[in-house]
């Protein structure tokens, strides 16, 4: 394997609650609006001012600046996993290329990155903003790949969301669904790709891949 891609929200941390509830803030605050967990999600797709400026029109400079204020401070209630952090440092010295595809934009990117201190494990971090088209497109993955010069063959994505699954089909890559955060409820039905409900999976999948 020459190089694992990793989502960032809920896959190397469980950010989506915090998301979510940020989210829930702004749509409260400046739309008078009550939007559920489940509204708030399929808004995800493209990055956050985007979603602000179709959302909320000329304020939406203003809502996207709060938000930040408001996702900045739950950072205090976040954790990363032992486990996940032990696995970058595994594969970090065993001199294996780590990316970061991510749907998130810049700000937000750098803010979780450097709160966990992060960073330094990672070759690549793709946001939103330094593609076209994010995921579920394979823009992303194609640009990790022709940059360490690494062929479809030799990669694999993990992530939590079929728009991670939709990038990876696209570009070519092997997929591992993270469901680790995920609800069991939400877990898929017989899924046509691998799936990781807990460290144990994730390391005898990427095992088998890595040999």
């Amino acid at each position: 394997m020459a190089v694992v891609l990793f989502d960032l929200d809920g896959t190397l941390l469980d950010t989506v609650p915090l998301i979510t509830a940020c989210f829930q803030k702004m749509f409260q605050k400046y739309g008078n609006t009550d939007i559920s967990t489940e509204a708030v999600h399929k808004l995800f797709g493209p990055g956050e001012s985007i979603i602000f400026r179709r959302e909320f029109g000329d304020q939406w400079e203003k809502v996207l600046q709060d938000y930040l204020a408001c996702y900045v401070q739950g950072h205090d209630q976040l954790q990363i996993e032992s486990w996940v952090l032990q696995l970058l440092k595994e594969l970090h010295q065993q001199h294996i290329p780590l990316a970061i595809v991510t749907n998130k934009e810049r700000d937000t990117t750098s803010l979780t990155l450097d709160y966990f201190q992060l960073s330094h494990y990672f070759s690549m971090i793709i946001t939103a903003q330094d593609v076209e088209r994010p995921k579920p497109h394979p823009d992303g993955i194609v640009k990790v790949l022709q940059a360490l010069d690494v062929s479809a063959q030799d990669a694999i994505l993990i992530g939590d969301t079929m728009n991670d699954q939709e990038a990876a089909r696209q570009s070519g890559i092997e997929f591992i669904q993270a469901l680790w955060y995920v609800p069991e409820p939400l877990w898929p039905k017989d899924p046509k790709w691998r799936v990781a409900h807990s460290e144990k999976d994730l390391r005898n999948t990427l095992q088998s891949y890595l040999l």
